[in-house]
């Protein structure tokens, strides 16, 4: 059975544990879990908020990459029902729990690298954890694949420069007057939007947003806002997406004020010409270090629109970069890209698709 929910991220960390499993009693430490006895915890990008999680306890031992960063896995054995909870205890009530017994644990992980130690209102991660019955012996952990610097021990986060805080507990909602109302992220009304928002803008997805549950789940983050812009973008052959997405990098950096640095103006060139980016735009551990330090950058905080919370737009906008700057874009990190720029623009994300939409106008 799979299952596809949001998990709540606490200290960079969710768990997959028996009820009375102690987190602090890990055997084995990796990059993208720890494990112990009856326990796995999962090593988020995130500091906190909610991150995606696709759970599948019918999977095989085929090993596949297909668009994840990061790949671990281990043996453990459950004299009690495993079940996906917060580091506090807190049940996650989308997933069903997993019987007893012995499982080899795959973990694959997606997006650590672009919200990096910060707090969150919007997943901008993805886990897929598969779970298959096996007689071995509880193991080590191996790594299968690493192509992300989230949790590499020479990866270190300066905190020289002051960053704003945000409120991570609560998200805005629109009244029937058309306000902005602050709510708790775990209110009734805030679950109701969640539904809302699931339900593709009162139309049902179709074709790659129904088969393929990554892309799936970053198109409901647009849909609700605009459902006909999921069709439209989805549509795009994959080298005019990529063009979409270095456009809307572009767009970010600069209601974002990144485009008054010299070198963040050369990153965006280099995304046209194919040159080598100045060093700091190697990867997104990197830039995220360059805008808490940097005391050129002003970090500033902007109310989000509906179903977000407060947002920081710099950082934002260096979600939309690091995707543009992937060599081969996928639906999924296109659909994701663009919600990080919509993200950008905070409430006034309309200009965006409008300026998208006359930009584009000949491929939409």
């Amino acid at each position: 059975m799979s299952e596809t929910g949001t998990v709540q991220v606490d200290h960079h960390q969710f768990l997959l544990s028996t009820i009375d499993a102690d987190p602090t009693d890990a055997t084995a430490e990796g990059t993208v879990i720890w494990t112990g006895p009856g326990f796995v915890c999962v090593l988020t990008g995130i500091a906190n908020g909610p991150a995606t999680l696709i759970l599948d306890s019918t999977a095989d031992t085929e090993v596949g990459f297909g668009g994840w960063e990061a790949i671990e896995e281990t043996v453990i054995e459950a004299d009690s029902p495993l079940q996906v909870m917060s580091l506090d205890g807190d049940l996650t009530e989308h997933f069903h729990p997993i019987a007893a017994g012995r499982y080899r644990v795959r973990i694959h992980a997606r997006g650590r690298d672009t919200h990096f130690d910060l707090d969150v209102t919007e997943p901008t991660e993805t886990y897929l954890i598969q779970l298959t019955p096996t007689t071995s012996q509880a193991a080590e952990i191996t790594r299968l694949h690493k192509i992300d610097d989230a949790h590499t021990p020479a990866v270190t986060v300066p905190t020289t420069k002051q960053r704003p805080q945000i409120d991570a507990e609560h998200i805005y909602l629109l009244n029937e007057d058309k306000t902005y109302v602050k709510v708790d992220r775990f209110r009734p009304e805030a679950y109701a939007f969640y539904a809302r928002r699931e339900a593709f803008g009162g139309r049902q997805p179709t074709g790659l947003a129904l088969l393929d549950l990554s892309v799936k789940g970053a198109a409901s983050m647009i849909a609700y806002l605009d459902r006909d812009l999921v069709d439209e973008v989805l549509a795009l052959s994959g080298p005019v997406q990529q063009v979409l997405i270095r456009w809307c990098a572009r767009q970010a950096f600069k209601r974002a004020g990144l485009t008054a640095i010299p070198d963040f103006r050369t990153a965006l060139d280099s995304l046209d010409t194919g040159a080598t980016p100045p060093p700091d735009f190697a990867n997104a551990s990197l830039l995220g270090q360059r805008l808490d330090t940097d005391p050129q950058i002003n970090l500033t905080v902007v109310p989000g629109f509906e179903g977000m919370g407060d947002l920081i737009p710099q950082y934002s906008a260096i979600g939309v970069y690091m995707y543009a700057a992937v060599p081969a874009i996928e639906p999924w990190q296109t659909l994701t890209a663009l919600h990080s720029a919509l993200c950008t623009f905070g409430r006034d994300f309309p200009e965006l698709i409008a300026r998208i939409r006359q930009e584009f106008h000949a491929q939409l």
